[in-house]
């Protein structure tokens, strides 16, 4: 009989709990704002929404036919990616304008007939000297380089990114190995609940 992983539901319930409670208080908090969408607050609200959206969507496919590891880890790159990002906001709230599109110039953006270049524009374009590589934030984090107790943020990023970019290749092995026991791949593996959880660790701690 296969045995599939799930993220432990107490760890999900902890979560769910917590970003309700703490997106009510922000609520209540940008209730009395002018203007919210240029604070920290509306983002956090955001990502927070965001992050529960794509872990609780993983765990509803792990076990299922439909379910492919190849999927799962390009979320989960996609998260690591959002939450450095998210964290260095946090630690430089002098880039939240930017980061929210204040410097963006739509009617440049609209004449803009080459659409790769358009969408370069829009990325690039919301930050004052340009958007920094995921290896620049996750340096200003202290996230590029790994304790001797955990990855970083940054590495886990990275084999993700080598995984995602062979993903195809990676499939075949898994085939042929499903051909020679027998089982197959149809749930999340130890190493990606593993890093969804240390993602989650990290998120709290600059979200709360």
């Amino acid at each position: 009989m296969e045995k599939f992983l799930f993220i432990k539901e107490d760890i999900l319930t902890s979560l769910e709990k917590e970003i309700q409670e703490i997106n009510w208080i922000l609520l209540q908090k940008l209730k009395k704002e002018k203007s919210i969408l240029n604070t920290f607050e509306f983002i956090k609200i955001s990502f927070s929404t965001n992050l529960l959206e794509d872990i609780n969507f993983l765990n509803m496919l792990s076990g299922k036919d439909i379910f492919k590891i190849r999927h799962a880890n390009i979320i989960i790159r996609d998260l690591l990616e959002q939450v450095i990002e998210f964290i260095y906001i946090a630690k430089n709230p002098e880039t939240i304008n930017d980061y929210m599109g204040t410097n963006i110039n739509i009617d440049e953006l609209d004449s803009q007939s080459n659409l790769v270049k358009g969408l370069l524009n829009f990325g690039k374009k919301r930050y004052t000297n340009g958007r920094k590589s995921i290896s620049k934030m996750a340096d200003d984090i202290n996230q590029k380089i790994n304790t001797d107790e955990n990855l970083s943020l940054y590495d886990m990023y990275r084999i993700l990114s080598e995984q995602c970019h062979n993903s195809y290749f990676n499939a075949i092995l898994d085939e042929v190995g499903e051909c020679e026991t027998g089982e197959s791949d149809r749930a999340l593996t130890e190493e990606q609940v593993t890093y969804i959880v240390l993602i989650i660790n990290h998120f709290l701690k600059a979200y709360r």
